[in-house]
């Protein structure tokens, strides 16, 4: 039976299979984008083999089992942009001084980190399921409505990043009022620090 007659069978016609596949493309496109957003915004994809061998030393020695790592440069600015939530991160003003984004799964996570040049990993970011929030940070959730009308949690997951330097954890969840989306970043203890978006 050819593909034709299964779609008569079914009532589909091969133009609404053509849309059917194409709203599927568009959707998983639309999901890699969001993933990917993170790291490829203001850096450059680079090969392993311009990273820095410190930088690749210190991933390989904190994550041994680390798999589809990509490497990704930025400057400065780039980087405080995507990486800093408060004035604590003290990510250097200077010119010139490029930080190295590595993007991998391990253990089933996806997991970002923040290195610097000489192979000083200063922050890192994990995927994790709502499930896991801490419950301050799920209280403060609750009262995103009244403090953000309209803007709804739309993911189920987010982001833990952990400041290596300051030994600081921050929750990073994303809330859609329409078209509209924000990013909402709070302390362990509940406290929104910062809205991105």
């Amino acid at each position: 039976m050819n593909l034709v007659a299964i779609l008569s069978i079914t009532g589909l016609n091969i133009s609404n299979m053509k849309k059917y596949l194409i709203t599927q493309l568009i959707i998983i496109l639309s999901v890699f984008a969001y993933a990917q957003d993170m790291v490829i915004k203001g850096t450059q994809h680079i090969a392993k083999k311009y990273t820095p061998q410190q930088v690749v030393d210190a991933l390989e020695k904190k994550f041994p089992t680390a798999k589809s790592v990509k490497y990704y440069k930025a400057d400065t600015a780039a980087t405080r942009e995507g990486w800093a939530v408060t004035t604590e991160d003290n990510l250097d003003p200077g010119a010139g001084v490029e930080y190295y984004t590595i993007s991998f799964k391990q253990d089933g996570l996806q997991y970002y980190g923040l290195y610097d040049h000489d192979g000083t990993l200063l922050e890192s970011k994990v995927e994790e399921t709502m499930t896991e929030l801490p419950p301050n940070v799920v209280t403060s959730l609750k009262s995103l409505a009244a403090d953000y009308p309209g803007y709804k949690v739309v993911s189920k997951n987010y982001y833990k990043t952990q400041n290596h330097s300051k030994s600081k954890e921050y929750y990073e969840v994303t809330a859609k009022k329409g078209n509209d989306e924000k990013k909402f970043i709070y302390s362990a203890d509940g406290e929104l620090l910062k809205v991105k978006g």
